[in-house]
């Protein structure tokens, strides 16, 4: 389990503080923080304003590089900086945008460059990250309201989330989401670009793959050349001059590709939007600042320059450097593109609704679209009707998804305010919020209530101004109900610290709210393949989402805690026993090293550790889908690794003597028993056989009710039929419960003599 934030550890202790002293103390104290952070941004802002751009861009991009370096292990695995190290280097480059975003006049090129001060940035950053960690515990600790006890940790948790929000942007997935994303405004971007949705994605998804690995592109390309040269210089027995202007004649693009390889190194041209990618001007102006186009970031007034303000990558995440156009800091891409791509386009052509519409239409068939492997042969509805329990009006709900017995309610927002500082403005980053997650939360609460208000219920279709019904559901068809609130926008820290909103509690007492990012789900799409692993992991996922004050950052950290721990809701709620708070982290690192180094998509995905012979029986329920398969999937994917061993090798072993007798069977005390019939194609159980096992099982492990997995074989190995039932204990009332006792109790001697 990730070691608990020290973070929260530091505001523990202070919030304990304020009980023995004046709140004054703190936020007195937060002043004085404040006063710091902004003393130091000035202290950065001339250290930067001093130095040629595009030579400190080189530099601190080599000083990222020079730190991966020895960064390096004795495995074969890429390099990783760690999190504070790479935290470390992205605010320079953000502030460096930040900068040269604001400042109009900047020192000429040719200047030289100062690296006695450029080493001073990295101190500062060092020191102006510390600093801003405790203000946002000190100003959180004195926030607090006995009306809202959870306030001081929200705002903690906000103004923390603000400062180091760059969360996992995988940048090899940037053209997948942009896609999407675009998709269905392709002919304004024609119009307003000349560009298509796909050339605009691609160059996005260029200038990522360029931040990504052009570095050592270019340090392979310049050793390639230098092996060239000198070889021409021991063959020919000319000087090296000599060889360089015969190589210029003969390739006259030689000695640019050179210089370009040059700057990719030294001169920070990895970041170069007009070199490596194929934006329009019209697009390069939408994405990036002039020199001093950017007046709020440096503005007088509280938190000037601070990270407790917006930075201007967050609006557009390039800048204008002499003729060229650079994206500083790649983790602000994504994010920044796509709203800096919707404002450019409402501003150069009259699309605001209908860009608005569409994006909301894109959210909403996220689910289907993205999961469309996953969801195969499920029932869907989507812009459903129903009268409202209370006001008797009618409402909406999004999406309504049906597979086996688990019910998804599917909200999804696209947004349309901008998010504030929770440091400049706390209610207005908590309406944003809202917008984002609350009103879908209660979307939810309201259709699962109405789903809960009657044996059955109708849902209708509107069309034209007339309701018509269209399906009836029940509410006990549903084994599980999962209500989900779904955002274009990419706020992942915010969307899995949902459940810390006091509006967000379990729909019904029963049902957590989960909320996630459109981007979440590609992510996701690549590590749930199928229709099982996807929802168990949703299952797990709602199971957190019900534990308040136990939090992971966001959901590639739920992702990566489900693929090491499996129910790592179950440990939580252990590890709660003896704890108030919860931070997890560090479980991030099974995904994010999937996506590293050039060869990523060739490396298999991280998963589960299943055994071969229950992996084989978990693709056989998704392949047949019998009823009441999903339970069975979830009860399966559930156990724990030794019980997931015992129950391939038991299967394994019986499989093996099907040739010598019909039928096998076995049962497993677990948390939810578990019996398994292993059958020849042809010879299924007795039905009274079958129901007397069960029932005598239910009574030797002292179980309400046993789930019984029948598995049919034509070959050895291979299933081909299969069936799921459940079994409740007997009533005694049974005419032949003493024999069922009678067998329990031999069952249970023989368990004991094992």
């Amino acid at each position: 389990m990730g070691d608990d934030d020290t973070g929260n550890a530091n505001l523990a202790d202070m919030l304990a503080m304020d009980a023995a002293d004046p709140s004054e103390k703190l936020a007195a104290h937060a002043t004085v923080l404040q006063s710091q952070m902004e003393e130091i941004a000035e202290e950065i802002r001339e250290l930067i304003a001093s130095q040629p751009p595009v030579a400190l861009l080189g530099y601190l991009l080599g000083q990222t590089h020079i730190a991966l370096m020895y960064e390096v292990s004795e495995s074969e695995e890429p390099p990783r900086l760690n999190s504070q190290t790479l935290q470390q280097h992205q605010l320079a480059l953000e502030y460096a945008h930040a900068v040269w975003s604001s400042e109009p006049d900047l020192p000429a090129e040719n200047t030289r460059l100062n690296e006695e001060n450029a080493a001073k940035l990295l101190e500062a950053f060092e020191r102006l990250s510390k600093t801003t960690m405790l203000y946002c515990m000190a100003s959180s600790a004195a926030s607090r309201d006995p009306e809202r006890p959870n306030l001081a940790e929200m705002q903690f948790h906000a103004k923390s989330s603000w400062s180091l929000i760059r969360g996992h942007r995988y940048q090899v997935l940037e053209e997948e989401f942009f896609r999407y994303a675009l998709r269905p405004h392709d002919a304004a971007l024609r119009s307003a670009y000349g560009m298509n949705s796909g050339q605009v994605a691609a160059s996005i998804q260029g200038i990522a793959d360029s931040m990504r690995t052009g570095f050592s592109n270019a340090a392979e390309g310049m050793m390639q050349r230098f092996d060239q040269v000198n070889a021409l210089v021991d063959e020919t027995g000319d000087d090296l001059e000599t060889v360089m202007k015969a190589l210029a004649v003969a390739d006259d693009t030689f000695m640019s590709s050179t210089a370009d390889l040059m700057k990719d190194m030294l001169y920070g041209g990895t970041s170069n939007l007009s070199r490596h990618t194929e934006m329009t001007q019209p697009l390069l102006e939408d994405l990036c600042f002039l020199p001093g186009e950017n007046t709020e970031f440096f503005e007088e007034g509280a938190f000037r320059g601070t990270p407790m303000r917006t930075l201007p990558a967050r609006i557009k995440p390039g800048v204008k450097l002499g003729d060229e156009y650079y994206a500083p800091e790649p983790q602000f891409v994504r994010d920044a593109a796509y709203r800096a791509i919707q404002r450019g386009v409402c501003e150069r052509l009259p699309y605001r609704d209908e860009w608005l519409k569409r994006q909301g239409a894109i959210a909403e068939e996220a689910f289907p679209v993205i999961f469309s492997k996953q969801l195969t042969g499920a029932i869907l509805h989507s812009s459903v009707y129903y009268r409202d329990v209370e006001s008797g009006n009618w409402a909406e709900t999004d999406l309504l998804i049906a597979v086996e017995d688990c019910l998804l309610v599917v909200e999804a927002k696209a947004g349309t305010m901008p998010m504030h500082s929770p440091a400049t403005n706390f209610k207005a980053h908590e309406r944003a919020i809202q917008d984002l997650v609350v009103k879908a939360y209660r979307q939810c609460q309201r259709f699962i209530e109405y789903l809960n208000s009657a044996a059955e219920v109708p849902i209708y279709r509107l069309a034209d101004g007339v309701y018509t019904e269209i399906g009836r559901l029940k509410r006990t068809d549903y084994r599980s109900i999962l209500p989900i609130g779904l955002t274009i926008e990419a706020f992942t820290p915010f969307s899995a610290a949902a459940k810390e909103l006091p509006e967000v509690a379990p729909i019904l007492g029963n049902f957590p709210f989960v909320s996630m990012s459109v981007d979440d789900l590609f992510v996701l799409n690549r590590f749930l393949p199928t229709a099982g692993h996807l929802l168990h992991y949703l299952k797990v996922r709602q199971a957190v989402a019900g534990i308040p004050s136990a939090m992971l950052f966001d959901e590639v950290d739920h992702l990566g805690a489900y693929i090491s721990r499996n129910r790592i809701d179950i440990d939580i709620r252990e590890a709660m026993a003896e704890a108030d708070r919860m931070t997890l982290d560090a479980f991030c690192e099974v995904v994010d090293r999937y996506f590293e180094g050039p060869d990523w998509e060739a490396k298999p995905v991280p998963s589960q550790s299943i055994p071969t012979t229950l992996a084989r029986v978990l693709a056989a329920l998704d392949a047949l889908k019998p009823t009441g398969w999903l339970a069975m999937d979830n009860a399966l994917r559930d156990l724990g690794g030794d019980a997931r061993d015992r129950i391939s090798s038991l299967i394994s072993d019986l499989e093996s003597t099907l040739h010598e007798k019909t039928q096998r069977r076995f049962m497993m005390d677990t948390e939810e028993p578990l019996q398994v019939w292993l059958c020849r194609i042809g010879h299924p159980p007795d039905p009274i056989e079958f129901r007397f096992g069960a029932q005598a099982a239910c009574l030797s492990l002292d179980a309400s009710q046993i789930r019984v997995l029948t598995l049919f074989y034509d070959k050895p190995g291979t299933i081909s039929q299969m069936s799921c039932a459940i079994i409740s204990s007997p009533s005694p009332l049974q005419s032949d419960f003493g024999a069922i006792r009678e067998k329990a109790d031999w069952l249970k001697e023989k368990a004991q003599n094992l």
